[in-house]
């Protein structure tokens, strides 16, 4: 089966691994982008990767009849990577063209609704032209939860299948079983967000000086280390260039995130143990050295999930609380989670229906990719 990818991220290297884009430090530490997307594109690839060919196609640039006609010849399939795409403010550029001009098979996966609460979204005429296009060429749109579904079925697209998201199986393990530690964690990984919009909180500001609390309770209780997601700060300490350290410094601490109560807490653990990947495939690696994982990061939990690591997710968006209802997972309010003790927040129990399911989620994850007429590698 040949397949073509859209909105890819990063570079694929062989059949299932992705790379972030090779570019010199300054500007590796100095741009921001988003780990978890980079994760969603590889873990699709070990879901469904190409068997006869594969070619990433910029969905930017306006449609070019050769590229057209080369994918047409190849009976290509078109994969379009899961993400945040149901919102009022999505840009597809000449994304419809594009499907429109192809007219091929489209398999969407990991499709997801995104707002600061659970409430009616209004696609743009643009992002309603996509969805009923792609409902057009495809037997269902996977998407992540009950929320997601509900959003494109009110906006008049039907054939939509709840699946959750493809990192949560990227192990192709259907027999998963989560490692629990006698007495509950003592070694903890926790995933850093600061940057947040109204569009993922209500109260942004609320949102960080939460989070900083967390963090300092958890060191107080746990071997604690820290991951980062794409933020130009955490990447300048994490990589240790002088200048580029003192600049990041500097800003944190202008911006309150090292204040005068958490803050040396919060720097100790920058300088001492704070984790950043730019591929997958690092985080396969770094996940299964600790008991338990935590955070604001969808894709630092469901990763870690994935290697037998008992994960948690923090309720504080839609997406998190969709794929918590879809996979059966533990999901705390923070003030929840601070009167909670780690044996508690990650007993067993906690994880049964969880795993009890995973076997059956496992398999609808399968069914799905073959019923859209998708090769499966599960």
């Amino acid at each position: 089966m040949h397949v073509t990818y859209v909105k890819y991220a990063g570079v694929r290297v062989g059949q299932d691994l992705v790379n972030w884009f090779e570019k010199p430090l300054p500007k590796m530490v100095s741009q921001y982008f988003n780990t978890g997307d980079v994760c969603v594109y590889e873990s699709t690839l070990r879901l469904a990767g190409a068997r006869s060919g594969a070619y990433d196609l910029n969905i930017d640039q306006p449609v070019d009849e050769k590229v057209v006609a080369m994918l047409k010849e190849a009976k290509s399939t078109i994969v379009l990577r899961g993400s945040n795409y149901l919102h009022e403010t999505m840009e597809w550029g000449p994304f419809a063209d594009w499907l429109e001009a192809l007219d091929l098979p489209v398999v969407a996966c990991g499709v997801g609704a995104q707002a600061e609460t659970e409430r009616p979204i209004d696609l743009s005429p643009q992002g309603l032209r996509v969805w009923k296009i792609i409902s057009d060429h495809c037997h269902s749109i996977g998407v992540r939860g009950a929320f997601s579904a509900e959003t494109l079925q009110r906006n008049g697209v039907k054939n939509v299948e709840v699946v959750g998201c493809p990192t949560l199986f990227r192990d192709r393990n259907r027999g998963l079983k989560l490692r629990h530690v006698e007495g509950g964690p003592k070694r903890v990984t926790f995933s850093v967000r600061r940057e947040v919009d109204k569009n993922y909180a209500l109260d942004p500001a609320q949102f960080v000086e939460t989070q900083k609390q967390v963090i300092a309770r958890l060191d107080l209780v746990s071997d604690l280390h820290l991951s980062c997601h794409g933020e130009p700060e955490e990447k300048a300490f994490f990589y240790r260039a002088p200048q580029l350290k003192d600049w990041a410094l500097a800003k944190l601490t202008a911006e309150g995130w090292f204040d005068h109560v958490t803050g040396p807490t919060l720097k100790r653990l920058y300088e001492s143990k704070l984790y950043y990947y730019a591929r997958p495939s690092d985080y396969d690696f770094y996940a299964p050295q600790f008991d338990a994982a935590i955070g604001y990061r969808v894709h630092a939990v469901l990763p870690a999930l994935a290697v037998g690591v008992p994960s948690a997710l923090f309720d504080y968006d839609t997406r998190s609380r969709e794929l918590a209802q879809t996979f059966d997972l533990p999901i705390y309010a923070p003030e929840q989670f601070m009167k909670m003790s780690l044996a508690d927040a990650f007993a067993p129990e906690r994880f049964e229906k969880f795993s009890a399911r995973f076997p059956e989620r496992y398999d609808r994850m399968k069914a799905f990719f073959e019923k859209n007429g998708a090769a499966t590698r599960m």
